[in-house]
């Protein structure tokens, strides 16, 4: 699990509603096994009835969790990339002048005017360049890495609320 994945789970976790739902479906459920279908048809209906809305109705709320914790991650990813975009145009402008790297003409010799854009010397690698050639080279490292976590697609839901057989009433004989 991710650093992000664990502060929003933190934050905004599974709350004592969501719990006390999951744990009345899980009595009711005991409560539905105990019962016979044929003899007390009624009674089992109506209990399968209301785990079915209690169910529906746990899954709005993990659905409202869930938007909410895309909201909070979209923020979050909007303010980090503005304050590195920030940082890099002071970076930029604080040391235009100055190189990163400084190399032999010879090394850099076909691409020796690009890289010391804006204000270096044939030779030496500027800030602007040298922060491009980074971004980069992040931008393809995390593009060839495996996700592990699925980002998009069905909320898990847990194996307490899996689609049970609508309750037939027994063959007329």
């Amino acid at each position: 699990m991710t650093r992000p994945t664990l502060m929003l789970r933190a934050i905004g976790g599974e709350g004592s509603a969501e719990r006390q739902m999951r744990q009345e479906v899980a009595n009711l459920k005991q409560q539905l096994q105990n019962i016979s279908m044929v003899d007390q048809f009624a009674i089992y209906a109506r209990v399968q009835r209301k785990i079915n809305a209690l169910s529906q109705q746990y899954k709005e709320k993990v659905l409202e969790r869930s938007v909410g914790e895309q909201r909070v991650r979209l923020v979050l990813a909007g303010l980090l990339r503005t304050v590195v975009g920030i940082l890099c145009v002071w970076l930029i402008w604080e040391y235009q002048g100055d190189p990163v790297l400084s190399l032999s003409p010879d090394l850099v010799w076909p691409l020796g005017p690009l890289l010391s854009f804006p204000g270096c010397q044939l030779g030496q690698i500027s800030v602007m360049v040298w922060l491009g050639v980074v971004r980069m080279v992040c931008s393809k490292m995390t593009s060839s890495m495996p996700t592990s976590v699925q980002r998009s697609g069905p909320q898990f839901v847990p194996p307490v609320f899996a689609q049970s057989a609508t309750p037939v009433a027994p063959p007329l004989d």
